[in-house]
C-alpha cells in the first residue's frame, strides 16, 4: 500500500531534515571534543602505567570509547552534511519557485523596472546566497553555543577555576570576534549589493551585445564591466583582513586559555592535579575554541544573506512557508466559473502614472461578446487604459467592472482566468513553438495547437517543433507577434485586450488575423488597441470605436473619449 505523504508533511520536510542536520552536528561536536579529551587522558594514563612496575590499569575500555567516539563522530558528521545541505537546497528550490511564482504576479509597470539582469541576478545568485544563513551561520552558532556549554560545565565538574577559567577567556574571545564580524556585515553588505550591481550590469551588456557591437561600444562597455568588477577587490580584501582578524583573536584566546589551565592544573596557582587529567582538560579546553572558530566567517555570510533577502522582498513577498490558496495554482476552467460573464462598464476613470492622470472617460459599456477599436495617437492613454482592464494599473479614481467584479482588484487566480492582455513586447521563451503555446494551456493537444497557429496565420510558416531561439530570435517580429496573439487564443478569455495586434504586420495579415481571432472567440469582449495610422488594418466593421483625443489644450495627459457605434468602416 502507497503512503501518500500529506501536502502539510511535504512542507514540513525540509525543516526536519534542518532539526536533524543541527542535532547530528551537535552531535559531532560533543563526539569531537570528547575524543580529544579521552584520547589525551588515555595516551598520559597508558605512559605512566607503562612507567609503574604494577598498575591495574586497563587499557580495554578507554580504548573502546576512542574507538566508538571516533565512528560517532564521523558517522555525525557525515550524516550532519547529508540532512543540512539537503534541506538548504530543498529551502533554496522553494524559494527560487516562490519568487517566480510571486514575481510573475507582479504589475507589468512593476515588472519592467526590474532591468533583466537585476531580475535574473535575484533569482539565481540572491537566491543560493541564502545558503550562508544556514550552512555558515545557523549551523556552526548553534554547534558553538552547546560545545561551549557543555565543555565548560565538564571543566568545571573537574576543578571550577578550569570552567571560570575557559568560560570567561573563551566569553571575551567571542565578544571580540562579534566586534569585529559587525563591521564584516557592513563591508559584506557593500560588497553584495556592488557585485549583484556588477552582475545585473554584465547580463545587460550580454543580452544587448549586438546593439553594443552596431554602435561600436563594446570597448567603453567592457571598460565600464572591468571597473565594476575591479571596484569588488577593495571589500573582499577588507573582508579577508576582518576575518583573518577575528580568527587571530580566537588563537589568541585559546593560547591565553590553555596558559590559565597549565598553570593551575601544573601547581602554579593552587594544588596539582594529575597529569592524564591535565592532559583532558587541555584538549577539551583548545576544542572549545575549535568550536568558535567556525564563527568567523558568519558575519560576512550573514550580512550577504540579509542584504540578498532584501532585495528579494523588494520583488515579492516570498518565503518558506507554503503559500496562501490564492497563490496556489488554480485550474482556469475551475475559477473562471466563479466570474460570470457580463458587460464591461466603466464610469468616471481616471487612470495614470506617478500621480498624473493620462487617460479619463467619464462612461462606457460594452455588453458581453462586443469587439470595439481603441483608437488614439501617441500617448493619448490607449496602453494605459488596457493595463486598467487588465488590473496590472490601479485607477486613480472610478470604476471598471467585468459583470459585478471590479476588475483592477480582481484577485490574481481569476483575473488570469478571465483576462489576457497581449502586449506590444509580449515575450517569448527559448525552445519550440510548441512549449511556447502550452505556456498558456499546458494541457493544450496537438491538434489545437494546431488550431491556435491557424487563428493566428502561422500555418505554414512555422511548425510546432520550430526553434523559436532565445527570446524568439529565430522569428520575425510579425511572427513573435501572432505567436502571442496564438498564446491568448488558448487561454479562451471573457476579455480579451489587444495592445496594437497589428504592429509589425502587413494589412493583409492583419486582416486575416483579427477576423479570424474575432470568428474563434464570439462571445469574448476584444478590446483592441489601433493606431491611427494602422486603422484601415480592421477586417471588419467594429460593434464600438472608442476614440482617446487629446484634451482642448492639445495636452497628452489627460484623454477624453468619444463613443460611437460604427456602420461602416470607420475612420480617424
Amino acid at each position: 500500500m502507497v503512503d501518500h505523504e500529506t501536502p502539510r508533511r511535504a512542507e514540513a520536510r525540509p525543516f526536519r531534515r534542518l532539526l536533524t542536520g543541527l542535532l547530528l552536528a551537535v552531535v559531532a561536536a560533543l563526539a569531537s571534543t570528547a575524543l580529544l579529551g579521552l584520547a589525551g587522558w588515555f595516551i598520559v594514563r597508558s605512559a605512566q602505567s607503562g612507567l609503574a612496575t604494577t598498575s591495574p590499569f586497563s587499557w580495554f575500555y578507554p580504548s573502546a570509547g576512542v574507538e566508538a567516539l571516533a565512528v560517532v563522530r564521523t558517522t555525525a558528521r557525515y550524516g550532519e552534511r547529508l540532512s543540512t545541505h539537503r534541506a538548504t537546497l530543498d529551502l533554496l528550490a522553494r524559494v527560487r519557485t516562490r519568487l517566480f511564482s510571486a514575481a510573475s504576479r507582479l504589475p507589468a509597470a512593476r515588472m519592467r523596472g526590474l532591468r533583466s539582469g537585476a531580475l535574473l541576478d535575484r533569482v539565481h545568485a540572491d537566491v543560493d546566497t541564502l545558503d550562508g544563513a544556514i550552512l555558515s551561520v545557523a549551523v556552526p552558532g548553534v554547534v558553538c553555543g552547546v560545545v561551549a556549554v557543555g565543555g565548560v560545565a565538564v571543566l568545571a565538574i573537574v576543578r571550577p577555576v578550569f570552567g571560570i577559567a575557559g568560560g570567561v577567556v573563551l566569553l571575551l574571545a567571542l565578544a571580540a570576534d562579534l566586534g569585529i564580524s559587525l563591521g564584516s556585515r557592513r563591508l559584506g553588505e557593500r560588497l553584495a549589493t556592488q557585485r549583484s550591481a556588477a552582475a545585473a550590469r554584465l547580463v545587460e551588456a550580454m543580452d544587448g551585445r549586438a546593439e553594443l557591437a552596431s554602435f561600436g561600444a563594446v570597448g567603453l562597455a567592457a571598460r565600464e564591466l572591468r571597473e565594476r568588477f575591479d571596484a569588488l577587490a577593495v571589500p573582499r580584501r577588507n573582508l579577508t583582513a576582518r576575518e583573518a582578524a577575528g580568527t587571530a583573536v580566537i588563537a589568541v584566546g585559546r593560547v591565553i586559555a590553555l596558559g590559565c589551565v597549565l598553570a593551575v592544573g601544573t601547581g602554579l596557582w593552587g594544588r596539582p592535579v594529575d597529569p592524564a587529567v591535565l592532559a583532558f582538560v587541555v584538549l577539551v579546553t583548545a576544542a572549545l575554541f575549535d568550536a568558535a572558530t567556525g564563527l568567523g566567517s558568519a558575519g560576512q555570510a550573514f550580512a550577504e544573506a540579509r542584504v540578498a533577502w532584501r532585495r528579494l522582498r523588494e520583488v515579492a513577498a516570498v518565503g518558506f512557508t507554503r503559500p496562501t490558496d490564492t497563490d496556489a495554482d488554480t485550474d482556469a476552467d475551475t475559477v473562471a466559473e466563479a466570474v460570470p460573464g457580463g458587460d464591461l462598464t466603466l464610469r468616471d476613470l481616471v487612470a495614470g502614472y506617478g500621480g498624473t492622470p493620462a487617460v479619463e472617460i467619464t462612461s462606457l459599456d460594452l455588453p458581453r461578446g462586443t469587439f470595439a477599436v481603441l483608437t488614439g495617437p501617441s500617448g493619448a492613454g490607449k496602453s494605459t487604459l488596457l493595463s486598467v482592464l487588465a488590473g496590472e494599473l490601479a485607477p486613480t479614481s472610478g470604476s471598471a467592472k467585468f459583470g459585478e467584479f471590479e476588475l483592477p482588484v480582481l484577485d490574481y487566480p481569476r483575473r488570469v482566468a478571465t483576462v489576457t492582455l497581449v502586449e506590444q513586447d509580449s515575450g517569448i521563451l527559448s525552445g519550440t513553438v510548441a512549449d511556447n503555446l502550452r505556456l498558456a494551456r499546458p494541457d493544450a493537444t496537438a491538434d489545437e495547437l494546431a488550431q491556435a497557429l491557424e487563428v493566428a496565420a502561422l500555418s505554414g510558416a512555422v511548425e510546432l517543433s520550430t526553434e523559436v531561439g532565445p527570446a524568439g530570435a529565430h522569428l520575425s517580429g510579425g511572427q513573435r507577434r501572432r505567436l502571442a496573439i496564438a498564446q491568448a487564443y488558448l487561454r479562451r478569455p471573457r476579455l480579451l485586450l489587444l495592445d496594437e495586434p497589428s504592429e509589425g504586420l502587413d494589412a493583409t495579415t492583419a486582416r486575416v488575423v483579427l477576423a479570424n481571432l474575432r470568428a474563434a472567440l464570439p462571445h469574448t469582449t476584444i478590446i483592441a488597441a489601433i493606431h491611427d495610422r494602422t486603422f484601415a488594418h480592421l477586417p471588419l466593421v467594429p460593434d464600438t470605436a472608442i476614440s482617446l483625443r487629446p484634451d482642448s489644450d492639445a495636452n497628452f495627459a489627460v484623454s477624453d473619449c468619444s463613443i460611437s457605434t460604427a456602420t461602416g468602416h470607420p475612420t480617424p
